[in-house]
């Protein structure tokens, strides 16, 4: 009887793998290949490297700027309305909005580190590439071109999820082709970047826990003393010229 019932359990085994072996061919789902932390040559001296860069980047921030980047949902917005479903397109639309609100009003009262600038993914491009003129908005979530930002230097904020990042500290030369292929993690209040949206490594406060919109200040000032804590440790800290290159 146990020796039928083992028997059962490997046959059982068997076809569970080939099953979902079976669908991944199907499907043409591979599991995702991650960089070898320890062998690949862009992981060389990580680990030093990760805290040289992350004094460099909090001292840059202090006297730049942090942009933070608003969602707009418009490609379900617009396809919505094309398909004809105008009420669940304006439900979205109000609590994009709503939602959008909630964030500007929390960096806006919490936010003190360093100046703050709010844009529209719709001008992420331009972001990176450092044209930001006439794309900034007010606190009402509309366009003024009299908002301008002039920092050599910022970094990108968002309510987002986190990756089990893939990329190491990237040059500044490689990070227009830099893809990240790591596993996207959990959703939280606050997620930093730089400006080629290439998520920062600890031990920079790059994020901050938090998904209720309705006490998303509280995520922000939480934030905000993370920061201030980071810079108070490495405010002696200066961008040597080596690190220049993964400052950006």
């Amino acid at each position: 009887m146990a020796r039928r019932l083992n028997n059962y359990l490997i046959l059982l085994f068997i076809l569970t793998s080939v099953f979902c072996f079976s669908q991944e061919e199907i499907e043409g789902v591979r599991p995702p290949v991650y960089k070898d932390h320890k062998n690949d040559s862009s992981f060389k001296n990580f680990n030093h490297l990760k805290h040289e860069v992350a004094k460099a980047q909090i001292n840059a921030l202090k006297k730049g700027a942090l942009l933070v980047r608003l969602k707009t949902n418009e490609s379900a917005i617009s396809k919505l309305k094309a398909a004809g479903n105008y009420d669940l397109a304006a439900q979205i639309e109000r609590e994009t909005f709503l939602t959008n609100k909630q964030i500007v009003r929390g960096f806006t009262k919490e936010f003190n580190f360093c100046p703050v600038y709010f844009f529209y993914s719709t001008y992420s491009d331009s972001v990176k590439h450092k044209n930001t003129e006439g794309i900034f908005l007010d606190t009402t979530l509309a366009l003024n071109p009299n908002i301008r930002c002039n920092a050599n230097f910022y970094l990108i904020a968002e309510n987002n999820g986190i990756y089990d990042s893939s990329l190491g500290i990237v040059p500044e030369e490689q990070a227009e082709k830099a893809k990240e292929t790591g596993t996207l993690t959990k959703n939280v209040a606050i997620v930093v970047k730089n400006r080629y949206y290439i998520q920062l490594h600890k031990p920079f406060p790059y994020f901050q826990k938090g998904y209720k919109m309705s006490i998303y200040s509280s995520y922000v000032r939480k934030f905000n003393n993370h920061l201030n804590e980071f810079y108070k440790k490495n405010m002696s800290s200066g961008t040597v010229p080596h690190l220049q290159q993964y400052v950006y």
